[in-house]
């Protein structure tokens, strides 16, 4: 097993709002937030659980060093971050390629600086993990917070500001992952008056635009940022 395999494999794969602000049920905003982080690291453990188990029996008796996540960071900035911390590790410059896997300068010419290699590979990827590891399906915490806010808590919000919206369709998929709701406009009635419409979606905004005030790893994020 290529030390790059397992990175092309990964490669490719506070309150937010106040007031009266509908809250989506017992399990707020707070709750998607830990479900997601905890299913991020999940992921992460399972990858590093995998390389472990390559790394001892390619280096049998070889100590694997602890490491934790330090930053999630994105796909622009990973690869950079990724190669100063397995370069700084491995004592030699390491470079990351979607299709070369890892190489580095010099190659390593002795089976010490090659299990060298691997484990600053190990450590690196515990503590700046793979992008393709933030990004999941929407976990069961997350599916029944939107669905309770979209179906219950948005249009009981809507109603004491005056708006009677359509029921949310029952079909399977009328919630898309991220909070979309292709086929249901919850602002119908105040599409022709502009003013009344910036109203009502910052009185009780769109589950999509209370998600995406969360990173895909539970983190917060500035709105507008993706």
């Amino acid at each position: 097993m290529r030390p790059g395999f397992l990175i092309a494999a990964a490669v490719a794969a506070a309150g937010l709002l106040a007031g009266c602000a509908p809250t989506g049920g017992s399990l707020g905003l707070d709750a998607v937030a830990d479900e997601r982080a905890a299913r991020a690291e999940a992921r992460v453990d399972a990858l590093l659980a995998s390389y472990a188990e390559y790394l001892t029996d390619r280096w049998p008796g070889i100590l694997l060093p602890e490491t934790t996540i330090e930053a999630w960071l994105g796909p622009g900035v990973w690869t950079t971050a990724f190669q100063n911390c397995a370069s700084e590790a491995a004592g030699r410059d390491v470079v990351v390629d979607v299709d070369a896997g890892i190489t580095t300068s010099p190659p390593p010419s002795t089976a010490g600086e090659l299990r060298d290699v691997e484990t600053a590979i190990y450590l690196c990827q515990g503590r700046l993990p793979p992008p393709g590891l933030g990004v999941s399906e929407p976990g069961p915490i997350e599916v029944a917070w939107v669905s309770s806010y979209a179906r219950d808590a948005l249009p009981a919000c809507l109603r004491r500001e005056g708006v009677t919206a359509e029921p949310l369709p029952l079909d399977h998929f009328a919630i898309v992952s991220g909070g979309a709701t292709p086929g249901w406009d919850p602002y119908e009635a105040a599409r022709g008056d502009a003013p009344e419409l910036r109203r009502l979606q910052a009185i009780c905004p769109h589950p999509s635009v209370l998600l995406a005030t969360i990173s895909p790893v539970g983190e917060p994020r500035e709105a507008g940022s993706r």
